[in-house]
């Protein structure tokens, strides 16, 4: 009896050992579960099963990671390695995905990556360079970002982008755009040309964009038309331009930046929530300028029933109490005001009572909250 268990228990053994589990995924399981691994190892992959020796060449989700680990392609061989993927995967099929992330990389390596995303009807794109230090390497022309496939972009890099008055990006099927720590550089054909830019009204189906740590250089007016956007961030935008805002459906504008900020907005009929943080200048002469700005972007932004201002702009306020008591406040229908400080709060804000009365004059029922440790004010990539 011990023997004959013993040989059922033997041959089902040998049975398993021909039967390939991996062999029976189905190629679309395969395809999710190398989607959270680095394309490398997605390479590797192949030698496990006779089944997945060119599962690799039609693998839709590609994610680069280049580090100091040990466990990540090296920046000095990562080129190489680059051209010979991109090379021998298989031209036809399409791409869903691209995620790079690199703590280095080349202009040259960038715009190959960019190329091949926009040829290949890939419809995510995010590219982040996750270095310390801005170099400022140069830069290349924006028209190499064109899509009629791509759904969200995502660019962190430390590089300039091109751009002309004329230049106006067509991705009709772009919802998210996320553009960090790119510096946007005006070619004028001539001393005479406009400095105004639009380039955002050719994306009928945008509805968040999030400009942070961006440079705007040698522009003048800086347009942002879309008819369907809903969340705008300017994050730490280093500026000297007046930003045009037109967007029907925006439900929330976030600001966070220098206090020479000029708004011009129409058409803001849905918006809801506005995050409005500013560092004011020390200098005694330009406050009273950089007061007339910060009303003004109020006046653009008057639909609001949430309203966040940090310390500084409550500061700003507060120093013109005359212009507070003459003035009306824009936000009729303000139903909630937050003021934040991530670094102290005075023991009285009693000195702050005139602006607080500024703000409840328009809008009685307004509640009123002190947030002295805030959430840092950052978009989620």
């Amino acid at each position: 009896m011990v023997r004959r268990n013993s040989s059922k228990v033997r041959r089902r053994a040998r049975e398993l050992s021909h039967d390939d589990r991996i062999t029976r995924l189905p190629e679309a399981v395969i395809h999710h579960i190398f989607s959270f691994i680095d394309t490398r190892f997605v390479v590797q992959s192949s030698l496990l099963s006779r089944s997945w020796e060119n599962t690799w060449k039609s693998h839709p989700h590609l994610n680069f990671e280049i580090g100091p680990s040990p466990d990540q392609v090296s920046g000095s061989k990562f080129p190489n390695f680059t051209h010979r993927f991109l090379s021998k995967r298989d031209d036809v099929t399409e791409l869903s995905t691209i995620a790079f992330r690199s703590n280095s990389i080349s202009l040259r390596l960038l715009k190959k990556i960019i190329l091949y995303a926009m040829s290949h009807k890939t419809r995510k794109l995010k590219i982040e360079f996750s270095g310390d230090k801005l170099t400022r390497r140069g830069g290349f022309d924006a028209s190499l970002l064109r899509s009629r496939y791509l759904q969200y972009l995502s660019l962190n890099i430390d590089f300039g982008l091109k751009i002309s008055p004329s230049l106006t990006w067509d991705f009709p099927a772009l919802t998210t755009l996320t553009i960090k720590r790119v510096t946007f550089t005006l070619q004028l054909v001539n001393d005479d040309a406009s400095k105004s830019v639009d380039l955002f009204s050719r994306f009928p189906n945008l509805k968040t964009l999030a400009l942070d740590d961006c440079t705007l250089s040698d522009i003048d007016t800086f347009i942002i038309k879309s008819s369907e956007l809903e969340s705008l961030y300017l994050i730490g935008i280093y500026h000297s331009c007046e930003f045009v805002v037109s967007a029907p459906k925006l439900s929330l504008f976030m600001y966070n930046g220098i206090a020479r900020f000029s708004l011009s907005a129409k058409d803001l009929n849905s918006l809801n929530t506005v995050n409005f943080q500013t560092i004011y200048s020390r200098s005694i002469e330009e406050h009273s300028m950089l007061l007339e700005l910060m009303m003004k972007a109020f006046q653009q932004l008057y639909k609001a029933k949430s309203l966040t201002i940090n310390l500084e702009a409550l500061k700003l306020l507060s120093m013109f109490p005359e212009l507070c008591e003459r003035r009306n406040c824009p936000f009729t229908s303000l139903q909630s005001l937050t003021v934040v400080s991530g670094h102290w709060l005075p023991h009285s804000l009693t000195g702050f009572s005139g602006v607080f009365d500024y703000f409840s004059r328009s809008s009685p029922a307004l509640k009123i909250h002190i947030d002295s440790n805030p959430t840092p004010l950052r978009f989620r990539y």
